[in-house]
């Protein structure tokens, strides 16, 4: 076994290629693996034990009657839940807008990070990220409501775990928004102070707790923690970056494994005649296949090794990059150690098997037959013998249909390629699509909701009734909007380009992906407040991917929110109105969405870029084993070409430019694959964020993509053609010699 093993290691050399692109290949899905699951998982990790040790919140809510203090502690005990009022003030400072919150002692607590907390009422801590951002650190003052504050620390609040404003904001800016937290007393003496009630259950009675508490002092909303992008889109994120790992690593790992089994079938049926000698000096199969096995084997523990290195080594910057985006909670970077496992064992285990598997089918064959089958390995001369055409058209048809599995591995390599690199264009298009045109899809510049039923309304605005809505299989809530018939606001059409019937329930098209509702359907939800559930007839859908809502009369809405036929709570405006801050509950322009919405894309475009890298190199490694394979079968026919006169340059495109047509037939094929993977993440993005994200492609991607493409094979020429120029004349006599 030792002698036949040596033939191995002597040739490692001439097979360079394979080994260098399986390895790096290797690495590449370890590095993948290893940082992209590490950072999903240690994401997930963090946060969750964050939100468990600040106790957070697990809904908020306003009344429109203030809960007095003994009532609190009467509530907390019939329901079995920890409740406290959550008060604070906003500073409006020029750029940004400073909240100080007071400190909170059951729900809500902070996390200290650095420094110390309020020792008094002039000192505050603030939130990291913020404290970055405006290059503020402990020690400095901050004016706050006219009053100067020491900053004593830094600190985390996991209910503000994404550094949102408003609720209704879906990506944080810390450039313009941060918490400070201070004494209630330092609160208390702000000028004008906003509160709410933040709940968290020690049981499932959210239903029981939400009615009493509604009969008592009436809700006037109600956000579950599930539904609070503040908390959410944490763990949002660390979901969405393990389901694009968990989906590219498969695909990588098949495209090696073919590319394994490709080379070695290739070399096996060129050695056929070895093979059949070693069996008839005495060698068994199974150190035939142990012998064979090692071409699998060496580079797969290679690049597993090199791979774990580079993915705990990538782990830093790339957990560094998807942490940024929430607040800072301590945490450690580490590759899990199961993790690490499976990315040293499962490559050299995968590619053994494949290895094996080849040899097998090889070994099945009788060794006669192997001893006389000498010029296995070439392409049959069989193929377009009887035709008359042009020497070089023959020569590179014979290489594609001579070789009909290295074609099929061509053609799969390019197609997953394409995917990729398409899907990277896809998800930055359809990213920008959403900002630059499905904004403009809201039929209003401003929108006030308001705590009260009674107020004028200005010039040129419009009233409206507005009430938000769950449903029982999903976290994700809507707003049920009824309008006045005469509106010059809501007038949008359906996606068949019907306008609405006044009176009838029309949902948005970001609403009915999200709870999977065509037009014709009933549709149940319950009151967030009552939890009365209701059901109406969806009459269309509307095109508008930015709101999840259903619209109707307000004869309609008011018989369902349960408020007289001439209540109104919201005032819809294209001009910016002055109105009493103590009547406005929340405030919305469409500017607001845009800016919401630009942030929020950020995500997909640093996907778009590490998936656009991952195909590009895909690419490169593949073709360029590919052509290797090519150049090293045809050496005899090379070394022929070179003594009969033609030059180089003939040479390289004679032998390496067969599979033009292949990579056409690939990108084609990559094509309608990248659709169809797109339009399943685009879809799901309504599931999660309510906003839907329509799949949408330049015509210029289609044609970046295949640039890349073709950049990415015409490199792996040019380094498959130094290997042209290396072979010498004399191979042809060398091999006739043998």
């Amino acid at each position: 076994m030792r002698k036949i093993n040596k033939r191995y290691f002597r040739s490692m050399r001439t097979n360079r290629s394979f080994h260098l692109v399986v390895i790096l290949l290797t690495v590449l899905i370890g590095t993948l693996i290893i940082a992209a699951i590490s950072t999903a998982s240690l994401m997930g990790q963090v946060y969750r034990q964050g939100i468990r040790d600040c106790n957070t919140e697990d809904a908020q809510f306003m009344t429109m009657f203030p809960i007095p203090e003994d009532r609190i502690g009467h509530l907390e005990e019939r329901y079995d839940v920890k409740l406290e009022s959550m008060t604070y003030y906003d500073e409006e400072a020029g750029d940004y807008v400073l909240r100080l919150a007071a400190e909170n002692t059951a729900v809500n607590t902070c996390q200290v990070t650095a420094g110390n907390a309020p020792a008094g009422d002039g000192e505050v801590m603030l939130s990291e990220r913020f404290a970055d951002a405006q290059g503020l650190h402990i020690g400095d003052r901050v004016q706050i409501g006219g009053k100067q504050f020491t900053v004593s620390g830094f600190m985390v609040r996991t209910d503000y775990l994404c550094m949102l404003r408003a609720l209704t904001d879906t990506f944080p800016d810390y450039n313009s928004f941060g918490l400070a937290v201070g004494t209630s007393a330092a609160v208390e003496a702000m000028p004008d102070i906003h509160s709410y009630y933040a709940v968290r259950f020690d049981r499932d009675n959210s239903l029981e707790f939400r009615k009493g508490v509604n009969e008592e002092f009436r809700i006037l909303s109600y956000t579950a923690a599930a539904s609070n992008m503040r908390i959410q889109s944490a763990l949002n994120q660390s979901e969405l970056v393990m389901s694009v790992a968990v989906i590219i690593a498969p695909v990588l790992y098949g495209i090696v494994l073919l590319l394994i089994v490709l080379m070695l079938s290739r070399k096996l049926k060129a050695e056929q005649k070895q093979i059949g000698t070693l069996i008839a000096l005495g060698y068994r199969t199974g150190e035939i296949r142990r012998h064979y096995a090692l071409y699998s084997l060496v580079p797969g523990v290679i690049g597993s090794v090199l791979g774990l290195i580079c993915g705990y080594a990538a782990t830093f910057p790339f957990s560094q990059m998807y942490f940024n985006f929430f607040e800072a909670l301590p945490h450690t970077v580490t590759a899990k150690p199961l993790l690490a496992v499976l990315a040293l064992v499962l490559p050299p285990l995968l590619y053994v098997c494949a290895g094996d598997l080849t040899v097998r089918l090889m070994l099945r064959k009788d060794p006669v037959q192997m001893l006389r089958q000498t010029d296995a390995g070439k392409v049959s001369s069989g193929v377009l013998a009887d035709k008359r055409m042009p020497f070089r058209r023959k020569y590179r048809i014979r290489s594609v249909l001579g070789h009909k599995a290295r074609s099929a591995v061509i053609i799969i390599g390019v197609a997953v390629s394409t995917l990729c690199i398409l899907m990277g264009w896809i998800t930055k298009d359809s990213a920008d699509n959403i900002v630059d045109s499905s904004v403009d899809q809201i039929p209003y510049n401003y929108s006030y909701l308001l705590n009260t039923t009674e107020f004028q309304l200005p010039e040129g605005a419009e009233a409206a009734l507005v009430s938000r809505y769950e449903r029982d299989d999903s976290t994700l809530l809507f707003s049920l909007w009824g309008y006045q018939e005469d509106t010059a606001y809501f007038k949008m059409q359906t996606l068949k380009g019907e306008p609405m019937a006044y009176g009838s329930y029309y949902m948005t098209n970001a609403a009915a992906e999200s709870y999977g509702v065509q037009p014709g359907d009933n549709f149940t939800f319950r009151d967030l407040i009552t939890t009365e559930e209701h059901t109406i007839q969806i009459a269309g859908i509307l095109d508008d991917n930015i709101n999840s809502a259903v619209y109707t009369s307000t004869a309609n809405a008011a018989e369902i929110m349960g408020y007289d036929a001439v209540d109104r709570n919201t005032i819809v405006s294209n001009e910016k109105l002055e109105l009493d801050a103590d009547m406005v509950l929340s405030e919305t322009s469409r500017e607001d969405y845009r800016e919401s919405v630009k942030s929020a894309v950020q995500v997909y475009y640093k996907m778009c870029y590490i998936v656009l890298f991952v195909g590009f190199m895909l690419g490169v490694l593949s073709m360029y084993l590919i052509s290797g394979m090519i150049v090293e079968e045809n050496t005899v026919n090379i070394s022929m070409l070179k003594i009969l006169g033609y030059r180089k340059r003939e040479i390289r495109n004679l032998v390496l430019t067969g599979n033009h047509l292949l990579l056409c037939i690939g990108f084609v094929v990559g094509i309608p694959l990248a659709l169809a993977v797109g339009g399943s993440v685009c879809a799901s993005s309504a599931e999660t964020t309510g906003m839907l994200i329509s799949l949408y492609v330049k015509p210029v991607s289609y044609l970046i993509t295949l640039l890349i493409v073709l950049a990415s094979y015409l490199l792996s020429l040019v380094l498959a053609g130094r290997k042209v120029e290396r072979i010498e004349m004399t191979e042809s006599l060398k091999r006739n010699n043998e």
